[in-house]
């Protein structure tokens, strides 16, 4: 469907990590090209005002892509907090749902010809299994915990009938009136 990005090495990459900080904290605080040119060439590296921007480049989409990712956490975060029943997969799941017709949907007639969609489907039965498998699992644990549940209140029940049954007739009263008022 995409093509593979490289990974880009950039003569900044290969700073030492304290003067590469110190580049990026000068493209953060709007420095010039030039001052950060400058500022590299002072340290002994030399380095092209033109590699300076591929780098600023670079690190802008980084930055941006980051924030993209915060900013759809925090909506997943917000969503699950308003919804008792909906988890953080669930949001996720949602949020790569959405965001995959929303990428199919802005495609123009041309791309949509070279997409793979034996890839797309591979990868939309993949969600769909991880959805699947993770209502799966809440219904096995939900089942667990029914079963322990009873099994507990069994041999509580029990126990008590034996040691306390002046408790056990008071409590088996008190759940019979609950349940009728629900």
């Amino acid at each position: 469907m995409g093509k593979k990005k490289n990974r880009k090495h950039s003569i900044i990459d290969s700073l030492p990590a304290d003067l590469k900080e110190a580049v990026d904290e000068m493209l953060r605080s709007n420095f010039t090209y030039r001052e950060i040119v400058d500022y590299i060439r002072n340290s002994g590296t030399e380095i092209s005002m033109s590699s300076v921007q591929r780098y600023a480049a670079g690190l802008n989409e980084t930055l941006q892509s980051l924030r993209m990712a915060q900013e759809n956490f925090r909506a997943i975060m917000d969503e699950t907090e308003k919804y008792q029943n909906l988890d953080v997969t669930d949001g996720i799941l949602r949020l790569l749902s959405s965001q995959i017709f929303d990428a199919i949907n802005k495609m123009p007639s041309a791309s949509l010809e070279s997409v793979d969609f034996e890839t797309l489907t591979k990868n939309a039965v993949a969600l769909t299994r991880a959805a699947a498998y993770k209502k799966n699992l809440e219904l096995k644990n939900k089942e667990i915990i029914d079963v322990g549940s009873e099994q507990f209140q069994s041999l509580i029940f029990e126990a008590m009938s034996k040691e306390e049954p002046d408790l056990y007739k008071k409590v088996k009263k008190f759940l019979k009136e609950k349940k009728t008022c629900t």
